[in-house]
Parts: structure tokens; sequence; C-alpha cells
């Protein structure tokens, strides 16, 4: 058989069994799209091939082919999903982890342009958790400027941190 007649048988049974591998590949690998690839790759390996000459049964070849490359990409794909598992998480945890920095940094800045008395009220209550009554009895101010220096600051901490 010469070298033009084998590349038109097999692409006489790419033609007619197509499908029939397809479905042969979705078998093992469950995606009919990852299916079709393996189909079309091993199809050109065999089309690239130079020496088909020992090939007898191209159908049978081909069957085993998309058999075993069905198989190889479920090993590979088995293989990958705890590697890409981890690989996924990182970035994300990566891009938290920064956004997270970024935040903290943009709140300091937030928060060292408020006036000093403020500041400390707000550090004071908001930061480490105090009282009012301790804040105004710490500072020697009033209750009612400790709540006022608080909600002062919410407000500028929240208008600062709108613009991102």
């Amino acid at each position: 058989m010469t070298r033009k007649s084998r590349q038109s048988e097999i692409e006489r049974i790419f033609k007619e069994h197509y499908r029939e591998f397809c479905l042969l590949s979705y078998c093992y690998v469950s995606c009919m799209d990852q299916a079709q690839d393996i189909v079309q790759d091993v199809f050109l390996a065999i089309l690239t091939r130079k020496d088909t000459s020992e090939m007898l049964n191209f159908k049978g070849y081909i069957w085993i082919s998309v058999k075993n490359a069905s198989i190889k990409s479920l090993e590979r794909s088995i293989k990958m999903k705890p590697i890409l598992k981890d690989v996924l998480a990182l970035p994300y945890l990566e891009e938290t982890e920064i956004e997270n920095r970024q935040l903290g940094q943009k709140l300091q800045q937030a928060l060292d342009k408020l006036p000093h008395q403020c500041k400390n009220v707000f550090e004071l209550c908001v930061i480490d958790g105090q009282k009012y009554d301790y804040a105004a009895n710490h500072l020697g101010i009033s209750k009612n400027t400790v709540k006022t220096h608080v909600k002062k600051a919410y407000k500028v901490l929240r208008d600062s941190l709108i613009v991102l």
C-alpha cells in the first residue's frame, strides 16, 4: 500500500468512525471535549508518522491508540487533581495576603491622618476593645467626647476606604 493510499484509508476511517472513537474515549475520560481532542491527536499522530507500513489493520490500531491515549489522559488527570487543587489555592491565598496587607497599610495611613486625640480614642476603644468609660478616664476626657471621637474616626476611615 502506498503512502497516499494509506493516508486516504486513515482519512476514510476518521470520517466513518470518528464518533465511535470519541465515544470510546468518552467512556474513559467522561468529557466529550477532551475525548474529541484525544481522538484528533491520535489521528494527527498517525498521519504525521513517516512509517505506517507495519500497520496492517488501521481501524484496530486506531482503536487501541485511542483507548491507550484515553487511559493516559485519565491517569494524568488523576495525578494532577491534588496538584491542581494546591496550585489553584496558592494564588488565591497569596492574592488575599497581598490584598490584606495593602488594606492594612491603607487603614494605617487613614488612621495616621486622624487628629492625635481622635486616633488615641479609636485605638483604645475599637482596636484594643476598651470601654468608653475606661478611655474617658485614661485620657481625662468625658464619655461623650470619646463617643464623638469614635464616630468621627469611623467616618474618616469609611470615607478613606470607600475610594478603594
